[in-house]
């Protein structure tokens, strides 16, 4: 090779190491699932999980987000070969749903229909079981990691369907207390 062909392959080589060293260290979910916090609110991809009197966030939102985080906890699951032992995630974009595996025909539903209606009291139910099975989810794959690196320490405490003892559920609740629930989740 002579002296210029030689300085443009050596050029080459070098940006496409440095375009190689980017790459390795991006970490494609930290760039496909942004997980943040605005206001009172816990956020995904920008969608609020949550709503407040105050600040209202209507359902397709809302749907939205938990849409975005049952395919973050299915991706991190997959990606570390991982399967939970009682329910299989449905990511579904704004309806996902969570699936028991010993009955595949009690789904739960991680989506909320803007026109409830009936009221809180009863209309919630499905809901708030899919919610506490995401949880159910969560807290076994943290355990997962724990097993693989005992270093590993959860933001936030998981107890059955509580996050730092705030329920995730909606019915007998508040939105304020739920949307709580839900930024202290990581969403």
């Amino acid at each position: 090779l002579r002296g210029s062909e030689r300085d443009s392959l050596k050029h080459k080589i070098e940006t496409a190491t440095a375009q190689l060293e980017s790459l390795n260290r991006t970490n494609v979910i930290n760039d496909a699932f942004y997980i943040s916090h605005r206001d009172v609110y816990g956020t995904i991809n920008g969608f609020r999980l949550g709503s407040i009197q105050s600040q209202p966030v209507e359902w397709d939102e809302i749907n939205a987000a938990w849409g975005q985080t049952v395919l973050l906890l299915q991706t991190l699951a997959t990606n570390s070969d991982f399967t939970f032992s009682r329910y299989r995630l449905a990511p579904m974009g704004s309806f996902s749903r969570i699936i028991r595996k010993d009955d595949s025909k009690t789904v739960f539903d991680l989506y909320c229909p803007s026109d409830i209606g009936f009221g809180r009291l009863f209309g919630y139910g499905t809901f708030d079981k899919g919610m506490a099975a995401i949880l159910e989810c969560v807290a076994e794959l943290q355990d997962r990691v724990r097993d693989e690196d005992p270093s590993f320490t959860p933001p936030y405490r998981i107890e059955d369907d509580r996050i730092e003892d705030v329920s995730i559920k909606l019915q007998f609740n508040t939105y304020e207390r739920w949307t709580k629930a839900r930024k202290c989740s990581g969403g």
